[in-house]
């Protein structure tokens, strides 16, 4: 392609975890001003190619042969691995959008696209409206910074302190715990403790941070959980301004409410319900899982607006699917203390659906829900089961932080039970035999969860008898036969 004077092609490729790795402004609907250089393949470029190194200041004028539409050079940027881009350098014709001509919005990740609206259902003026509320709530907002607020009390819906009910420190090793874990177990068992009653809510309160704790993919989780609501309780926020949520959600996911680490967010009979997989008694791994599928479907208008969608209906376009909504009425757009349930519907009336999403201030990977015509609604889990749309979500005990799980990585909250009775009913146990504890062990199965979940051997015989005694009520234990 030849380039005209102040113009130069760049190559870069974008494969597994590498971004492109810029901040650009797309307000013009023309361009991408380039505002920051981040870590990622313009950086590496840059590095291996000094004297054609890209700068802020300059523009994305041509994206893969695509030029004069942002947004499809931003789609293309999305969809393609290798990117050919065509840059124009920084001049007095191209200077940076000033504060005048872009739109009134101080709200971060929140912008006119910067595009001709010409879609049906969507007219010009109903992003002027919407910007306009948002403005107004950004206004009030910056009015309230220099009010000093105490940190909120400890939540009464605050997770289980799995550390202390296992009586070891948050740097314990492997050793440590299973040693605690079958002093505990032996203490604890129903069969042999005075209070039977009490010794069943405990052994299940030791059993479940076992199973936390002992796996390392799930304590890490865990801790970071543990990391974030100390942060929101001393309000210490994270910094985000350069967390790109469309670029970083993925395609599908699950949505697990900070705190509540076995929680998810399921369609249940056409009702959004937030349960654990013990909530859902007689729902076997896979389908607890299939209903807690959801996606995203981005709007075009305006920067992170989008509809949570039920899986299966993702792709049904912008006027179809069945989204997440809530109802409002008109003239609550600044009342913050009003309400909505949250519910399934394939009503596509954009206030009752569009959503602002935004990454949260308290916990990496984790994401909020604003309602987009409705400043300072967001989506939050409330104790038990609920899911609703409400306000001043930092001042209460509703949570309005969920980390979204990509569904891939489903496999992993199979619990250690689960595995071990898929590989005994794959030897004849699932006949009412015994399987023999040697061959357990070395079902393949087993051998493969040990190495790539949990990290270490495959248990002996007595790290297996303990874990059998403290699930007494699932597994059959011959302690004499070893099976």
């Amino acid at each position: 392609m030849a380039t005209k004077p102040g113009q130069w092609m760049v190559t870069v490729t974008i494969s597994g975890s590498n971004r492109l790795g810029v901040d650009a402004d797309w307000s013009d609907g023309k361009t991408l001003y380039i505002k920051a250089i981040l870590a990622g393949a313009v950086h590496d470029w840059n590095r291996e190619n000094p004297t054609k190194a890209v700068q802020p200041g300059d523009r994305v004028i041509s994206v893969n042969g695509v030029t004069g539409d942002a947004q499809a050079m931003v789609r293309e940027i999305k969809d393609r691995n290798l990117l050919l881009l065509l840059f124009q350098k920084a001049d007095e014709k191209m200077a940076e959008p000033s504060r005048e001509d872009s739109e009134p919005v101080p709200v971060p990740g929140v912008a006119r696209a910067g595009m001709p609206l010409t879609l049906p259902g969507m007219p010009p003026r109903t992003v002027d409206i919407l910007l306009e509320i948002r403005a107004r709530a950004a206004e009030k907002q910056e009015a309230q910074k220099g009010i000093a607020r105490k940190p909120p009390p400890k939540p009464s819906n605050e997770p289980p302190n799995h550390y202390e009910v296992l009586g070891i420190e948050m740097k314990a090793d492997d050793a440590a715990i299973k040693k605690s874990y079958r002093k505990l177990v032996l203490q604890w068992h129903p069969d042999k403790h005075p209070a039977r009653s009490e010794a069943e809510v405990k052994i299940r309160q030791i059993n479940a941070a076992y199973e936390t704790i002992s796996n390392p993919l799930k304590r890490q989780s865990y801790d970071q959980m543990l990391q974030a609501i100390e942060r929101k309780r001393l309000n210490i926020r994270l910094e985000t301004q350069f967390i790109k949520p469309r670029m970083s959600i993925p395609k599908e996911f699950m949505l697990c409410p900070l705190g509540s680490s076995d929680k998810f967010v399921r369609i249940v009979e056409n009702q959004l319900l937030v349960q654990s997989r013990d909530e859902a008694l007689g729902v076997a791994f896979q389908e607890f899982f299939q209903a807690a599928k959801f996606s995203l479907w981005w709007l075009p208008e305006v920067n992170n607006m989008c509809r949570l969608r039920a899986r299966e209906t993702a792709g049904q376009g912008m006027e179809g699917g069945i989204n997440v909504s809530f109802t409002f009425e008109a003239g609550q757009e600044e009342d913050d203390s009003i309400e909505s349930a949250c519910e399934l519907s394939a009503d596509q009336d954009m206030k009752r659906c569009n959503l602002i999403v935004s990454a949260s201030p308290f916990s990496q990977g984790a994401y909020r829900f604003e309602g987009a015509f409705w400043p300072g609604r967001y989506m939050a889990y409330r104790s038990p089961e609920q899911l609703r749309m409400a306000g001043k979500v930092d001042e209460g005990n509703d949570v309005a932080d969920f980390v979204l799980v990509d569904f891939s990585a489903a496999y992993k909250f199979m619990t250690t039970s689960e595995v071990l009775k898929g590989a005994v009913d794959s030897q004849g146990g699932a006949e009412g035999g015994y399987v023999k504890l040697s061959d357990l062990r070395a079902d393949l199965q087993v051998r493969l969860y040990f190495q790539q979940m949990l990290g270490s051997a495959v248990w002996n015989n007595k790290d297996f008898e303990t874990f059998f005694e403290g699930h007494y009520e699932e597994w059959d234990f011959d302690a004499k036969n070893l099976s």
